[in-house]
């Protein structure tokens, strides 16, 4: 708890600390968590999944996506709530397996997704709203998915409030409200939401005030809920069955936790040499750390924590990294040809950006190919 904690204010972020608890907990002499994990208890193995996808210890314990998923469901079949979050992203986003995404396991997610918010679990209603919203497992319903979004962010789940907001601000269900977006974009401001400063500066101009405007929204004073440690995805950490965790059952995309979604492995990341239609030169003159911003704000908006873009902006984010030789860009390049996401599905172009992304070492790209290569009987 303390390694999950460390991730987020007040304690951190603090990715020493982080790593410090979790090989703490993880290499106990006595061998507590897994002898509980052993027998079951829905804590231990939920605690269990987490650790095999914790990006602060990658370099000494390496992230096995299908190792935790296969944690988490077992906590999940016990009612625990934050791992049937996350049993219910790896099984609609094809976490573990991205040849997985049949209906029938989409069903599963939606139904694991149910029994998170039978238990009031802010993550829980989040991405149901987000289901409902992109039609994802489910008939798309805008109506059914501000319910939701509206349920997690009465519980202060930042991402939630987000959603809230701009539903209001540009009257996605009905007439636009500028006072209830602006009251919950500051509710966002308040949790420390990613990106929510930028969204009030946006609502602004939207609703045309000036900077200098006497009736500009302030957010001065935002409202400051006691904030509770960020959860959920993406990014997303053994949390309690508790709402009062609701932030460490948001944020990350390690799943409840805003989950980590990213299927964390150790890749390339950029690639200086690669030649894929880009100049030597203006590769060198692009750091690094940019390529890895631009794909990691892909990345949210891909497992929907955000909602400052379109699937297909980042599909053109995710294709500009690629290109300046990024082996993850090129991964989900290839994943999102197959499924079809953000893009017209293209097997053939599946094909190439797995093989690059293969070429320049990601282990998943390799592991698809594999699996694609079977399918088209190459």
């Amino acid at each position: 708890v303390l390694g999950y904690l460390s991730r987020y204010k007040p304690l951190g972020p603090d990715p020493a600390q982080v790593a410090k608890y979790l090989l703490k907990s993880f290499r106990d002499p006595d061998g507590k968590l897994i002898k509980q994990a052993a027998i079951g208890d829905p804590v231990a193995t939920y605690a269990l999944a987490e650790i095999f996808i914790a990006e602060e210890i990658q370099t000494i314990l390496r992230p096995d996506m299908k190792m935790a998923a296969d944690y988490y469901e077992i906590s999940a079949a016990s009612g625990y709530a934050p791992a049937c979050v996350q049993s219910a992203l790896i099984k609609l986003y094809s976490l573990a397996d991205s040849f997985s995404d049949d209906l029938a396991t989409q069903k599963e997610g939606i139904s694991l997704l149910q029994k998170g918010v039978d238990q009031k679990l802010p993550a829980a209603h989040h991405y149901l709203g987000r289901c409902f919203l992109e039609g994802i497992g489910i008939k798309a319903d805008k109506e059914l998915a501000l319910v939701h979004f509206l349920a997690a962010a009465k519980r202060e789940y930042g991402a939630a409030q987000l959603m809230v907001a701009d539903f209001y601000a540009y009257g996605l269900t009905g007439e636009p409200k500028e006072d209830l977006a602006f009251d919950y974009i500051n509710q966002a401001i308040g949790n420390h939401e990613d990106g929510a400063e930028e969204k009030l500066d946006e609502y602004k101009i939207h609703f045309g005030h000036t900077k200098d405007s006497p009736d500009s929204p302030s957010m001065s004073e935002p409202t400051r809920n006691h904030p509770q440690e960020k959860s959920p995805p993406r990014s997303g950490v053994a949390r309690l069955p508790d709402e009062g965790l609701t932030k460490p059952v948001s944020k990350t995309l390690r799943l409840p936790s805003g989950y980590a979604k990213d299927e964390k492995v150790q890749t390339q990341t950029f690639n200086s040499n690669a030649k894929v239609g880009r100049r030597d030169e203006e590769v060198d003159q692009i750091a690094a750390s940019s390529i890895r911003q631009i794909r990691e704000n892909a990345k949210k908006i891909y497992w929907g924590q955000s909602s400052n873009a379109s699937i297909s902006e980042a599909f053109q984010s995710f294709k500009k990294c690629a290109n300046m030789g990024d082996a993850e860009s090129a991964r989900y390049l290839g994943i999102m040809y197959l499924r079809g996401k953000g893009v017209e599905k293209n097997a053939n172009e599946a094909l190439k950006w797995l093989e690059l992304a293969a070429q320049q070492g990601d282990e998943l790209a390799t592991k698809n190919l594999v699996s694609l290569r079977k399918i088209m009987k190459l």
